[in-house]
């Protein structure tokens, strides 16, 4: 039963990144762009950073994003040379419910300062707070149309 579910899981997965190709313009870029806007750059590692993703539909029809809210479809974390962000996403299929009307789309984000997962580097755990340093803001998504992309040009220092 869970392999049925996982494989079910991934064809969902693969459907709606084919759906979302049909989404991009004729030059097979994407009619979405994503800016972030934090409220501060500097903060103490351990305290969420709160902001706000801008994602612009520059098409004139609204779009489904082709990914399931719940699961969660919009990532924002910091990264530098030490620290990947690479955030655990669910797998769970379920309906497409976010549209992005023509224009700016605002969507509330908080971004951690923490750790997202435990893991080994070098041999030591590592867990809690992101050591003290410059970051990049990240963004991952999930179900947007193909071409869909952000440039950070956010940095943020953890003290």
């Amino acid at each position: 039963m869970r392999t049925r579910r996982l494989l079910l899981t991934a064809a969902l997965l693969v459907l709606s990144l084919i759906g979302s190709a049909s989404v991009a313009n004729a030059s097979g870029t994407s009619p979405v762009s994503i800016r972030v806007h934090l409220n501060v750059t500097t903060v103490r590692g351990g305290r969420p950073i709160h902001g706000t993703a801008i994602l612009t539909n520059a098409s004139p029809k609204t779009i489904l994003v082709e990914a399931c809210a719940y699961d969660g479809w919009l990532f924002v974390g910091l990264t530098n040379k030490s620290v990947p962000f690479d955030p655990a996403v669910a797998a769970v299929a379920c309906n497409a419910t976010i549209k992005l009307k023509p224009g700016a789309n605002r969507f509330p984000i908080a971004v951690s300062t923490d750790y997202g997962v435990c893991y080994e580097n070098g041999g030591t755990p590592a867990c809690g707070r992101l050591p003290s340093g410059t970051y990049h803001v990240a963004v991952t998504t999930l179900g947007l149309p193909k071409g869909t992309s952000f440039e950070s040009h956010i940095r943020v220092t953890l003290t």
